[in-house]
């Protein structure tokens, strides 16, 4: 490949992160997805392939914008996809960020089958500027994902069972990442499992099981990332400002305790959690089980499913703050690319990943 005129360097860092944290996400809680210390060095942290870029006027960097590829299922097959991230420009500059159709030719690889990126439900103008620029860049719906910060100690109903919950081991690994790779490959969008090591700062020992004797039946890991990548409640609005007020009282119903503002909330994600066959019954015993030991250590934990996902009905009656993101499907009709489809009510991608 030639060089990009717009790739980033270990020395953009500072200024990427500065234009991520210039403008927060609108609506009753405006929220800032943000990756500190160094936003450069977060993306290289990310699992596959990533690819960072910027658009200066002059010396000032006045946009940004990452492409992650991973190795995800779809239609139960390996494929390439690149997701399309932190798309941004910095609040202050008036003028265009240059990611015109120049930039776009950037992202798009032979080796590629398919692109998509997430944008904020209430974020209409970027979804506006995506349907106004269909010649150089086709954004496709497919899906919309609710992102869950729930409380560990609310309670949950677990039925009657046998089967064991346990820490996974390094004796686990062999058939964790079989389980993980043989649920996983009927979801589209989810990521193909080679090594843990592959991840970083996760390893098995952040794997819980439910056992039915020698077999799992369900697994989930509790993923710390927030030395590398965080969520910053900036304000509170409207009816949240009220609710952080009264924050006692909601947290006598089942809400988290609001975080403060301006400081990074602490949690873990509650990633890669898959249920044998999709069995609702293993699903709640695990999430149960699992909340229990999230709730020695932290006040909060996030979980983020999509619209079709068997267990939204189960999450969507726990108390929790949520925000919804629009997954869209993305192509270049310029080209001649063939690109793989998805199905919408297959669609799994991984929170911890988007």
């Amino acid at each position: 490949m030639s060089d990009v005129k717009y790739q980033a360097s270990a020395t953009d860092g500072k200024e990427i992160l500065r234009i991520l944290e210039s403008s927060a996400a609108k609506g009753s809680i405006e929220l800032i997805y943000t990756r500190r210390p160094d936003a450069y060095a977060s993306y290289m942290k990310e699992s596959g392939e990533a690819r960072v870029f910027v658009s200066k006027d002059e010396e000032r960097t006045i946009g940004t914008c990452a492409e992650i590829v991973r190795d995800v299922y779809i239609g139960g097959e390996i494929h390439k996809a690149a997701y399309i991230c932190g798309l941004k420009k910095d609040a202050v500059y008036n003028g265009s960020i240059g990611f015109g159709a120049e930039f776009i030719r950037e992202l798009r690889r032979d080796d590629i089958d398919f692109y998509y990126c997430s944008v904020v439900s209430d974020n209409t103008v970027t979804q506006k500027m995506f349907a106004k620029s269909r010649r150089i860049v086709a954004m496709k719906p497919i899906a919309t994902y609710k992102t869950y910060i729930l409380n560990p100690k609310v309670k949950l109903k677990s039925p009657r069972h046998s089967f064991i919950f346990r820490q996974a081991t390094i004796q686990d690994i062999p058939r964790l990442l079989e389980f993980l790779n043989t649920q996983g490959k009927m979801k589209d969008l989810f990521p193909v499992i080679h090594s843990f090591d592959d991840y970083y700062n996760l390893s098995y020992k952040d794997f819980f099981l439910l056992m039915d004797r020698d077999r799992i039946i369900a697994t989930g890991a509790l993923w710390n990332q927030t030395d590398y990548k965080q969520y910053v409640v900036k304000k509170y609005r409207k009816l949240m400002k009220i609710a952080r007020i009264a924050n006692p009282l909601f947290s006598l119903l089942g809400y988290i305790k609001l975080p403060c503002e301006n400081e990074p909330l602490a949690f873990p994600m509650l990633s890669f959690f898959l249920s044998r066959d999709d069995s609702e019954e293993f699903y709640r015993i695990f999430l149960c089980k699992i909340m229990g030991e999230i709730a020695k250590s932290y006040d909060m934990f996030v979980i983020g499913l999509a619209q079709n996902h068997f267990a939204v009905p189960t999450i969507d009656k726990l108390p929790s703050i949520h925000f919804e993101t629009k997954l869209y499907r993305v192509s270049f009709p310029w080209s001649n690319q063939n690109y793989k489809e998805v199905d919408s009510r297959m669609i799994y991608p991984e929170c911890a990943l988007l």
